[in-house]
């Protein structure tokens, strides 16, 4: 699995100019092999004000981000709220608010608890929701951790999660209220900066898509070689259409989350290591799928860092991958299919 088949978690739905020059993106995916492609289309729209909101209006430009646990098994799913945390800065879009980007088998929808109006909705993808249909879950019940980034409401909204099935038909939903004001919402970000670095930066996040490429599996004294892989992943990102034309609307930020060990797990070797986001080979058995479920971990290193998708690199040479949409891209940094073309 290339990088380029990974990074299909960069689909989402931008206005990435002000002359309403919108980014699309539709991704085909293989049941079998669980490899996706996407291809961006681009098109400008002349008329697009239904539903349109003032981001100002009923927002901070700071980040709410929403934890919540999926759980169940094969007949019966639950969501539970977990944690609400405050980021210092919103990367996300701030125009077609109450447009849902894309279809996955998720949705939040946020709304003014003052007017009952929609003033945000997002979708997603889980690894949860694809678990659900594993044989395992037939016969046991699991929980998933889960992160969305929100914009942070200025006044007291209602939150809606909802799980879709194959047939789009919702079967959990979880509805809570949030608080802007809340003593308990954590606040993230402020300090304890996870060092980074730069790899491309054309502005301000409200200008560009922040696009965050996080260390897995390197260790402090294998720093470099990972801004080396992350220059690497980036190049190869941008030697691409559309991205190349695009270019100067991204930002790439390169995290440099430790790992007490080098490299990742495999547990179909009986190989074990302690990493940044306790990523591993053999999900649902399958000898190549390399995800994560510590999801809330992989946020908690990019806390105080503007981002809006991410790439997770895997300190390894073993091939494989995983990409779950609108939550992260995690691909091998060392096999020799890397970055090809």
């Amino acid at each position: 699995m290339t990088f380029l088949d990974n990074i299909c978690a960069i689909h989402n739905f931008y206005c990435i100019n002000p002359n309403n020059l919108i980014e699309y993106s539709i991704f085909v995916e293989n049941e079998k092999t669980m490899k996706k492609t996407f291809i961006f289309i681009l098109c400008s729209l002349f008329s697009v004000a239904v539903n349109a909101q003032n981001f100002n209006e009923y927002f901070e430009d700071k980040t709410l981000r929403a934890d919540y646990i999926f759980t169940g098994n094969a007949t019966k799913q639950e969501v539970y709220l977990d944690e609400l945390s405050s980021l210092p800065k919103w990367a996300g879009r701030k125009h077609h608010l109450a447009e849902l980007p894309l279809a996955g088998n998720g949705e939040i929808t946020m709304k003014d608890k003052a007017t009952g109006e929609t003033i945000y909705r997002t979708s997603f993808s889980s690894l949860f929701q694809e678990w659900v249909s594993e044989e395992e879950a037939s016969r046991v019940k699991k929980g998933f951790e889960n992160s969305f980034l929100l914009p942070y409401p200025k006044k007291e909204a209602i939150v809606t999660v909802s799980l879709k099935d194959v047939y789009h038909n919702v079967n959990a939903s979880l509805t809570h209220e949030v608080n802007p004001d809340d003593i308990l919402i954590h606040q993230r970000g402020t300090n304890h900066i996870t060092p980074h670095r730069y790899l491309l930066q054309n502005g301000n996040a409200e200008d560009c898509i922040d696009v965050a490429i996080m260390a897995e599996g390197y260790t402090e004294k294998e720093m470099e070689l990972f801004y080396k892989d992350a220059q690497a992943a980036c190049d190869a990102l941008f030697s691409h259409e559309p991205f190349k034309k695009l270019k100067n609307k991204f930002n790439i930020v390169a995290v440099a989350s430790p790992s007490a060990d080098s490299g990742v797990s495999i547990p179909g070797e009986g190989k074990w290591k302690s990493t940044a986001v306790s990523s591993h080979f053999n999900t649902f058995y399958s000898d190549r799928y390399l995800t994560t479920s510590r999801v809330k971990s992989i946020h908690n290193w990019l806390a105080g860092i503007p981002y809006e998708h991410i790439i997770i690199l895997a300190n390894t040479d073993t091939y494989g991958g995983g990409g779950i949409y609108n939550s992260y891209t995690l691909t091998t940094a060392h096999h020799p299919t890397f970055v090809l073309l």
